[in-house]
This record gives structure tokens, sequence and C-alpha cells, in this order.
């Protein structure tokens, strides 16, 4: 059973969940005068999880807060758990009863610093 919920409060934010995991790796490339590419590469790949959200209001209120306070966030689907924080959240598209379709970006490794 798929779901999003925040790990601080234990809150179930919703069960209607898709899920994407992305990749992001930073590298440069130059080309010799001989036209030989050389590729650099830094770091780790950063993993983001690309998710659409389906919520009802109390959803769509605990997904601002959480943009807000950016609070750990655990996504259960068939492919297995993963945890992260939003670094970017979609507008709310209206559906029909109360009912919204959100994007939501998570980002796997995050540390938050405090202002």
């Amino acid at each position: 059973m798929s779901y999003l919920k925040n790990t601080e409060t234990n809150e179930t934010i919703t069960r209607f969940v898709s899920f994407r995991k992305t990749q992001e790796v930073i590298r440069t490339m130059q080309t010799a005068l001989d036209g030989t590419e050389y590729l650099t590469r830094f770091g780790s790949p950063t993993v983001h999880y690309e998710l659409t959200l389906y919520v009802n209001e109390t959803g769509k209120t605990a997904l601002m807060d959480a943009e807000d306070s950016v609070p750990l966030l655990e996504c259960s689907v068939k492919q297995g758990v993963f945890t992260g924080r939003i670094i970017d959240l979609g507008s709310f598209d209206y559906q029909a009863a109360s009912w919204y379709k959100v994007t939501a970006t998570l980002a796997a490794v995050s540390e938050v610093s405090d202002p």
C-alpha cells in the first residue's frame, strides 16, 4: 500500500502516490584540438524523488506545512520505502470533490540549516 507521511508528526498526508526516482550528475566536457573529448565527473550523483500526489484539503495543508518546515517525509511505494525533504512543490490542480493533484520533488539526502 502506498503512502506519503510526515515522520516527525507520523501524519499520513496521502495514500495516492506515483513515484519516479531521478538522478543528476555534475560533469564537465572538454574537447581537445584533435577532437578527443574528456569528461570529468564531480562528486556523487544527486538523487531526487519525483512524486505525483492526490490529496484532499487536509493533505493540501499538510504538504504546504511540510514545504515550509522541511520535515523528513516517508514515501512507501511498490519499489520500496524512500525518505526525503520537499525541495519543490508544484501548484495544486483542483480535480473534483475537494481533491487536488500536485507534483512534489523530494531531495533524497538533505540537511536542514537554521537561518
